[in-house]
């Protein structure tokens, strides 16, 4: 029989690249056997019995094949917090946590906040748990993105603070000032730089929530056209974008009569990634 030691590296072997591959084999070791890392550190030359050490293989052999850790794993973390994850949503990404950082510092009294695109709830719910008096409407195009999400909003306790709508952008919505914050984080890779997305986001995430037409600004464009009448004056929407959109995207809010541009934040990588426009 395989010790512990021996299965963990029979893991690592089968992933790539190898830079990710002794974390992602023990991360996989740790759910398959219901056990913190430690655990099986602790027993590495005992013999690896019992139906973890075949669900480690098995998860291993789909991690190889392409399917993403996060949706193995079924949760990621997000800001400090835990999410469920799953095919109907995309996977929670670190650039996205600034989105809630800078909604902070520029829009700290909001208490009617917009999600749009809620996708797995992560902004939706994360903004609920950072303001207790706050109500969050979480919409979605995707019936199944808008269940997943209120599982997440369940297990950290704020389905009572968070209304899921289902609606194609924002025509499920009154044409009257709602909201004192809007923040999203839409599809904005560009149609044409599909063949060219890594196979394990193009094969497993939802394309409805990737794909932002030609040139990736589709949505963005919508919300800025749609926005402004369901926005109180001076309310701030935060949104990403992707790699090379800054110039563009400064532009559209620019030359739209009802919104200012405020901020543009890069991330880590020093890319310009997030947006702060104000309605007029």
């Amino acid at each position: 029989m395989p010790t512990w030691a021996d299965l963990l590296a029979e893991g690592r072997s089968l992933l790539s690249p190898p830079s990710f591959a002794p974390y992602e084999a023990e991360e996989l070791l740790a759910f398959a056997v219901g056990q913190p890392r430690a655990w099986f550190h602790a027993r590495r030359r005992e013999e690896a019995e019992g139906s973890g050490a075949a669900l480690f293989l098995a998860l291993t052999a789909r991690r190889a094949a392409g399917e993403p850790l996060q949706y193995l794993l079924g949760e990621w973390e997000f800001l400090g917090r835990t999410f469920r994850v799953d095919p109907r949503a995309l996977i929670p990404r670190g650039e996205t946590e600034a989105i809630v950082e800078m909604a902070r510092g520029a829009a700290p009294e909001a208490r009617a906040i917009l999600d749009a695109g809620t996708g797995s709830g992560i902004l939706a719910v994360s903004l609920a748990l950072e303001r207790e008096k706050a109500r969050v409407v979480a919409l979605d195009r995707s019936e199944a993105a808008l269940a997943l999400a209120r599982t997440n909003a369940r297990l950290h306790g704020v389905s009572g603070r968070v209304c899921f709508v289902a609606s194609d952008w924002l025509s499920g919505l009154a044409l009257r000032p709602l909201f004192d914050l809007a923040v999203a984080n839409p599809p904005y890779v560009p149609r044409l730089d599909a063949p060219h997305v890594d196979r394990t986001v193009s094969d497993h995430e939802p394309h409805l929530a990737l794909f932002g037409g030609d040139d990736g600004l589709d949505a963005v464009r919508v919300l800025l056209k749609e926005l402004p009448e369901r926005l109180h004056p001076g309310a701030p929407f935060i949104f990403e974008i992707g790699y090379g959109q800054a110039s563009e995207v400064s532009g559209l809010v620019e030359t739209s009569p009802l919104f200012s541009l405020e901020d543009v934040r890069l991330d880590p990588a020093g890319i310009p990634r997030t947006v702060v426009a104000r309605r007029r």
